[in-house]
């Protein structure tokens, strides 16, 4: 577990949210959103080992929200 957790900080950590411009920021948002909606989050080896710790629909639907009021997209849709 301890690899996919600095595997998921490579890619973006949120502790250092401040120190990404707005643009990256709304890039990895859309991101992040896409991989709960495509089934990849958390990492399948892990859920294998705890079914518990899978995201519900809701969860997603969260997750997704959250993206979109921060000013990200979904990965996929139109710039407006």
């Amino acid at each position: 577990m301890a690899r996919g957790v600095a595997d998921g900080r490579r890619a973006v950590n949120f502790s250092e949210w401040g120190t990404y411009l707005s643009d990256q920021q709304r890039a990895l948002l859309a991101v992040s959103s896409q991989d709960p909606q495509e089934g990849r989050m958390p990492g399948s080896s892990y859920t294998l080992l705890r079914p518990e710790t899978r995201l519900s629909a809701q969860d997603i639907m969260t997750i997704c929200a959250a993206a979109i009021r921060a000013g990200g997209r979904l990965v996929g849709e139109e710039r407006r």
